[in-house]
């Protein structure tokens, strides 16, 4: 068998389930959709594309309407109808953007028309260039400019026909981008097949982050084939698990003085971060609101403390959010590089790096800190804790529980000597709280006497009260 056979299998499972190459994948058998699909009847794509290229905003115009500054790209549809396009196309690309950051409006230049191995055709877009739509007010008709970002070879494309001995060639930047130049080395790639390709522009949205992760899985199979962490999930590499630090022993094991946390951590926390310095494989798992985001914040801060260079992945742009501003607001801001969303242009990338450079982070001006201090502080508070929870006879409760269960009010209860405390005893006190519970609505509400706590006889003040609201009455 060839070295790492197992686990070059399980990448093969693993790369395969993420892409469909099927004919339910619009980048490889294009539909399109009356609210999701723009077709651009002019000008031709190389003139487009060099128009685009400098980064203005460019109008749509309706059939039939006169050219206008500013308007570029011709359309079969009525004002109203390309309107209201032009808005779902904006609202759906934002969302998307928002939810996963991850650009997916795209202007298609070139349509290829081919065939697979069983004679099924397929219309597949070729180049995809990132772009974005703008509006100055709900009722603003969206402009279209580029993002910046370079086009992409339609990476689905790509996958499909090199199983079928084609390889597409590169696209290179958009400021070097010849549509039919392109088209001319995509028909030479394609041979003598029977395919065919246009100069086709259509703007649309198309989501293809998952065949990015295909190619990479692919072009750097060995090294990943080789990585400790893979070799235990496809289950060549024994010897991964380990023992995580019990909670109670968290404070003896990882003492918090000497773990840097950036933000507040509970002893499973503290367990978990404690891994992480450690270099330990592991899944950190909790339902929402549990503290997974600020125990990541935490792992990233210690990491950065030990010198490690950290790589924190999402699906979710969300989460990435959360977790960076946590760390900024711990003032580690410096040491962060965003590669999603809007930061992730190659321009954005650029003003980042350059930031790091010229502003070099500063230690807060603070009081130094006195570990054996926070360690005696921490040993009376751990004492405390353990005090509390501890259970105790006769009763068989901690005093965490018997506080738990008493109420604030004053209740009667039998004159009983604490040391003489049995369950048959303290049962008595709960059932004259709960008798008391139930006389105590009436008290509750409109009682005249509720706040009365004068102990001497009213009747000389009640008298008082009387002759002024007879005076009152008199005088209204």
């Amino acid at each position: 068998m060839s070295e790492f056979s197992a686990e070059r299998a399980a990448l093969r499972a693993w790369r395969d389930g993420l892409v469909n190459l099927d004919a339910g994948n619009r980048l490889l058998n294009f539909k399109r959709s009356e609210s999701g699909t723009i077709d651009v009847q002019g000008p031709p794509a190389g003139d487009i594309v060099r128009a685009i290229r400098d980064g203005r905003d460019y109008g749509f115009l309706a059939f039939g309407a006169k050219p206008e500054t500013g308007g570029l790209f011709r359309t079969e549809l009525t004002a109203a109808a390309l309107g209201g396009q032009l808005r779902r196309l904006l609202r759906k690309s934002r969302q998307d953007f928002l939810d996963r950051g991850v650009p997916v409006l795209h202007l298609a230049a070139g349509m290829l028309r081919w065939r697979d191995e069983e004679d099924v055709a397929f219309t597949s877009p070729v180049l995809l260039i990132p772009v974005e739509l703008t509006a100055l007010g709900p009722g603003d008709v969206p402009k279209l400019r580029v993002t910046g970002d370079d086009p992409v070879v339609n990476p689905a494309l790509a996958v499909r026909l090199r199983r079928l001995g084609v390889d597409l060639p590169a696209a290179g930047s958009l400021a070097e981008l010849d549509v039919p130049g392109y088209l001319g080395r995509l028909a030479e790639a394609i041979g003598g097949r029977d395919w065919h390709t246009d100069e086709t522009v259509l703007l649309s949205t198309f989501s293809f982050h998952k065949e990015a992760m295909y190619r990479d899985l692919l072009d750097n199979e060995d090294r990943i084939a080789a990585h400790p962490l893979v070799r235990a999930l496809a289950g060549g590499e024994p010897g991964t698990s380990f023992e995580p630090i019990p909670a109670a022993a968290v404070d003896r094991l990882a003492p918090p003085e000497e773990m840097p946390l950036v933000l507040d951590a509970d002893a499973s926390q503290r367990a978990c971060v404690a891994a992480a310095v450690e270099g330990r494989s592991f899944v950190l798992d909790g339902p929402p609101g549990t503290g997974k985001s600020q125990t990541i914040a935490n792992m990233i801060g210690c990491l950065l403390h030990a010198g490690r260079r950290v790589l924190f992945v999402s699906e979710k742009a969300a989460a990435l959010e959360v977790v960076r501003n946590r760390l900024a607001t711990a003032g580690l801001d410096g040491y962060l590089l965003e590669l999603h969303s809007h930061k992730a242009t190659r321009k954005e990338v650029a003003r980042e790096l350059a930031a790091a450079l010229d502003d070099l982070p500063l230690p807060s001006a603070g009081r130094p800190v006195d570990k054996e201090q926070l360690r005696e502080r921490r040993e009376r508070l751990s004492g405390y804790a353990v005090a509390m929870n501890e259970v105790r006879e006769p009763l068989g409760l901690s005093l965490y529980e018997v506080l738990g269960s008493l109420d604030t009010v004053e209740v009667p209860r039998p004159e009983l000597s604490v040391n003489a405390l049995t369950p048959e005893s303290l049962e008595r006190v709960g059932d004259a709280a709960d008798d008391l519970a139930r006389c105590w609505r009436p008290a509750t509400g409109d009682f005249l006497w509720r706040d009365v706590t004068e102990r001497e006889p009213l009747d000389d003040r009640l008298r008082r009260a009387r002759a002024a609201l007879r005076a009152l009455a008199e005088a209204a």
